[in-house]
């Protein structure tokens, strides 16, 4: 039996092959979480369907049960463009930490072995291997890749639309036959006369989108989504120009740096008023090293998501993103730098500022206030 570490690589037989996962834990897999496997090609793009526990693929087979998950895996008849198949383990609907699940022993034509500890991870994803071909010849190699966001959120990450949700659970985020929830809350601020700027995921599979805050409600469109980067331009109908937020000047913030995020989180229960949080940036990098994300510690909720993060300067330094479930005020933010180049290629001129001052949050919330709006979003 070879047993292997992550990041370790080993030849497999030939193109098809039988692997076995197995949890210890009984009902976690078809319950709590799932399998998936994605094809993809040497840089990671998505080169055909995923293979869902729900929902199999013409080149793999599952089988076993709530505690062991099997699979027959035919790589030869992957789709054209493939030369390695992405084998991850999601929670469902991103619902909490992968953790859940303790610990996995994953054994490859039953002379390989791998071993991986949850326990640590917080994520509410992970790529424990990846089945790829170099030189003709198929190799297997462990890996522990995990992602916060969940398995849908990487998915926009590389270009992939994948439902994680429970297949027979409402309101999850399910697939598309009306099992997904049917409205979103977030956050958006203004970053020019017409145009404002929230996170992709608050309006995903919504159609109808509404701003609102003390000087009014107004619908708004979609003009530019990236998912990659979870990243949403939106054009406002009816409105008076709006006062575009500035965003900092320069290389951005540093590690330490006081920062704060207002933001209109759990607007169904606090009556859709602005909050104000206060923290530090806590890494420069989001998980695995992500060099589009920062990482900071002021507290955030459901509808903080698309929130500037402000610098003491009162510059705009990311829009909030995720956070880690579990874990203490473990939150991430695109950067800045990706911000405004997101702006420049969709033609909307920013406003650069250089600190020369520090304000207090008060004199920044205050200043801030009249670009910042409440995102409802619905199918309809």
């Amino acid at each position: 039996m070879k047993v292997l570490a992550p990041g370790v690589n080993v030849a497999l037989v030939n193109s098809q092959c039988s692997w076995n996962l197995d949890t210890g834990k009984a009902s976690i897999f078809g319950d709590y979480a799932a399998v998936a496997l994605l094809p993809v090609n040497e840089k990671r793009q998505p080169t055909g369907d995923p293979a869902l526990l729900h929902h199999e693929q013409p080149w793999m087979a599952w089988s076993g049960g709530p505690q062991n998950v099997g699979c027959t895996l035919r790589l030869a008849d992957l789709p054209g463009g493939s030369d390695r198949v992405l084998l991850m383990v999601y929670v469902y609907a991103a619902a909490g930490p992968i953790s859940e699940a303790g610990s996995l022993c994953l054994q490859v034509d039953s002379d390989i072995e791998y071993r991986i500890d949850l326990r640590e991870h917080g994520e509410a994803s992970i790529i424990i291997g990846e089945f790829y071909r170099r030189n003709e010849q198929w190799k297997f190699r462990a890996l522990s890749e995990g992602s916060a966001y969940g398995l849908a959120a990487f998915g926009r990450k590389i270009g992939l639309d994948i439902a994680d949700g429970h297949p027979r659970r409402r309101g999850d985020g399910g697939p598309r036959d009306g099992q997904r929830h049917q409205s979103a809350t977030g956050t958006a601020f203004v970053v020019g006369p017409a145009h404002l700027m929230t996170c992709a995921h608050v309006i995903e599979d919504m159609n109808v989108l509404y701003i609102s805050s003390l000087d009014g409600r107004y619908q708004v469109e979609p003009v530019v989504v990236d998912r990659r980067n979870d990243i949403a331009l939106l054009r406002v109908q009816g409105a008076a120009p709006l006062a575009a937020l500035p965003f900092r000047e320069g290389p951005g913030c540093e590690a330490g740096d006081n920062v704060v995020a207002l933001g209109y989180p759990l607007a169904s229960i606090s009556g859709g008023n602005l909050q104000v949080t206060q923290g530090g940036v806590s890494s420069l990098f989001g998980l695995h090293s992500d060099a589009s994300l920062l990482q900071f510690t002021a507290p955030i909720q459901p509808g903080s998501s698309g929130s500037p993060l402000f610098d003491s300067g009162g510059a705009v330094v990311g829009m909030v993103t995720s956070s880690v479930p579990d874990a203490q005020n473990m939150n991430f933010a695109v950067k800045s730098a990706l911000l405004v180049a997101f702006l420049q290629a969709c033609r909307v001129p920013t406003t650069l500022l250089r600190p020369d001052r520090t304000y207090s949050t008060t004199e920044i919330s205050r200043t801030a206030q009249s670009s910042l709006w409440l995102v409802e979003a619905s199918r309809g």
